[in-house]
């Protein structure tokens, strides 16, 4: 019976926030949209670099920033991520943007992002749903990390050609 109640105090929230014009959080029409994220502390960037990944629908806040291609069939969420989680644009932002490890939504902007073309784009994308099979597949089997390092040297030579470096 509980559990009933607070799932319908929850929906009826949700609703305020996602409808409501007098909702006081600041972007709420962003809420309860897919996109790319990553985490706001990164520990030492040179054991612990930055990695972006996909975000479900949701709320977020500074703890956990979440950003939203507007053209998504340009530049989609899962090609975000892959350029996100290259070494190219870890340097970069190091280097360019943010050395802290407080790595916030104004720093994620300024990465610059070349628009793929179409083939491009779904080689990263292929690239992607790769990595995040072995992903999955890691939380239940540790032998998998030989083969998401192999993909993240891929990725890193396919975010290399693609900057023409």
């Amino acid at each position: 019976m509980n559990h009933l109640l607070y799932q319908k105090t929850s929906l009826s929230t949700l609703q305020f926030l996602e409808t409501d014009s007098k909702a006081r959080y600041q972007g709420y029409k962003y809420f309860f949209r897919e996109g790319f994220s990553w985490s706001l502390i990164n520990g030492t960037r040179s054991d612990n670099d930055l990695k972006f990944r996909l975000s479900n629908r949701g709320v977020y806040d500074v703890g956990g920033m979440s950003l939203h291609s507007v053209v998504e069939k340009l530049v989609s969420h899962k090609f975000i991520v892959c350029i996100g989680n290259s070494a190219l644009i870890n340097q970069y932002t190091e280097t360019f943007v943010n050395f802290t490890v407080n790595f916030q939504i104004n720093d994620a902007r300024q990465i610059p992002v070349i628009i793929p073309t179409n083939e491009e784009l779904k080689k990263f994308e292929i690239l992607f749903e790769k990595a995040l099979k072995i992903k999955q597949a890691q939380y239940q089997k540790k032998e998998a990390e030989n083969k998401l390092l192999e993909i993240q040297i891929k990725l890193d030579q396919m975010v290399y050609k693609l900057y023409k470096i």
